[in-house]
């Protein structure tokens, strides 16, 4: 499969992705059970959505010979993602601790 998605496209896709979550994690956590679940859900997407934008970039990088991009991509991943990541985790934890679930546990 060809693509026509260069460096600074995934990196701007990833950047809107970022956006999503941290504008889910900037709302209260004590809103509405159903409303919560599905900002979560949403939020996990992007999350996935953002991580597969950082793992094509760093393919990009190492196709391009460009070491400051892979290094960029690498720091996006560990200082950017993994905080949110645990963020995400954190909200998702709460929720369920406070009965938005069905009563199955964060397993992790």
């Amino acid at each position: 499969m060809v693509s026509s998605h260069s460096y600074a496209d995934f990196e701007r896709d990833y950047e809107t992705n970022l956006s999503k979550i941290r504008s889910f994690l900037a709302q209260p956590s004590y809103s509405n059970a159903q409303g919560n679940a599905a900002n979560i859900s949403q939020c996990e997407k992007a999350l996935r959505d953002a991580k597969n934008c950082v793992h094509a970039m760093q393919g990009m990088a190492e196709i391009e010979g460009d070491p400051f991009k892979l290094e960029d991509a690498k720091r996006k991943l560990e200082r950017e993602v993994g905080p949110l990541e645990e963020e995400i985790r954190g909200r998702k934890g709460h929720h369920i601790a406070r009965g938005g679930a069905s009563g199955v546990s964060a397993g992790g």
